[in-house]
């Protein structure tokens, strides 16, 4: 198993191709997204795992490369886990796009692991629905971009978690603001709710949402998510949206802020 240069990352775009729920991989493939891929050849790559942001691994390309999936459990269990231990998270999620990739990696991978299924949902825009516009917020809320002037003021509660979501999903702060998206709601000196890109590609920003616990059912989060999905639309960008299925207030806000569910899907999470 090798680590892909970047300037070869292009070799293993078409063994992606069934991915087209995860924008993650062609946010890692177009640099905006902090991530390694690692592959069975350089050359000619024929299998390949991406790892992304710490926790998010997928595999793709042929199956039954058995040096390839030794060296990925290897990998998982002396690089994988290991950090996210050290950076105190709590699951890896490790994503398969066949039936055939399901089987390897239950009989290969996580028989040896400590993991479970979990189902998930991706949610893309509803162009049926007309433009939704924004309803009034309580008088001392707002909403606001997360744009460097909002970045820059120290005096807002809240401004460090938005910092490091950020940090999590990019390469920078300028980075995110070059080619990132992000709203949030201002409630008196708090960021009580925002919802940003976490992944992004020239047309399609897949969107994250937090709401404080102290702010939450005041309508905060439909805020946020509608204003970046109103965004998206202004400016030819696709929003998307994943989200676990038994996550109810996140498909709530999705469903309500012109997103459709097209696809149900499983992946497993290794437990560190």
């Amino acid at each position: 198993m090798f680590l892909l240069p970047r300037s070869q990352y292009f070799k293993v775009k078409p063994l992606f191709k069934s991915f087209h729920h995860q924008i993650i991989i062609h946010s890692v493939l177009e640099g905006n997204t902090s991530g390694d891929i690692f592959v069975d050849d350089i050359n000619d790559p024929k299998s390949v795992v991406l790892y992304g942001i710490n926790f998010e691994v997928l595999v793709a390309g042929e199956t039954q490369n058995k040096e390839f999936n030794k060296k990925l459990y290897q990998l998982i269990i002396n690089e994988f886990l290991p950090n996210i231990r050290k950076k105190g998270l709590p699951i890896i999620n490790l994503y398969y796009d066949s039936e055939q990739w399901k089987q390897v990696l239950e009989l290969e991978i996580i028989d040896q692991i400590e993991s479970t299924t979990v189902n998930k949902r991706f949610y893309t825009l509803d162009e049926t629905k007309g433009f939704q516009s924004q309803k009034p917020l309580q008088d001392n809320a707002a909403i606001k971009p997360v744009n460097e002037q909002l970045l820059r003021d120290s005096s807002l509660k809240n401004l460090d978690l938005v910092t490091q979501w950020i940090h999590v999903a990019w390469p920078s702060v300028d980075h995110f603001l070059n080619k990132g998206i992000g709203y949030c709601v201002v409630e008196s000196d708090t960021i009580a709710s925002w919802c940003l890109s976490l992944f992004a590609t020239n047309n399609q920003c897949e969107l994250g949402l937090m709401t404080d616990e102290a702010y939450r059912k005041k309508g905060y989060a439909k805020a946020v998510a509608l204003a970046c999905v109103n965004f998206c639309v202004d400016h030819n960008k696709k929003p998307v949206w994943n989200c676990d299925d038994e996550n109810t207030g996140s498909i709530l806000v999705a469903e309500s802020v012109r997103l459709q569910k097209v696809l149900n899907y499983n992946v497993f999470q290794l437990k560190a």
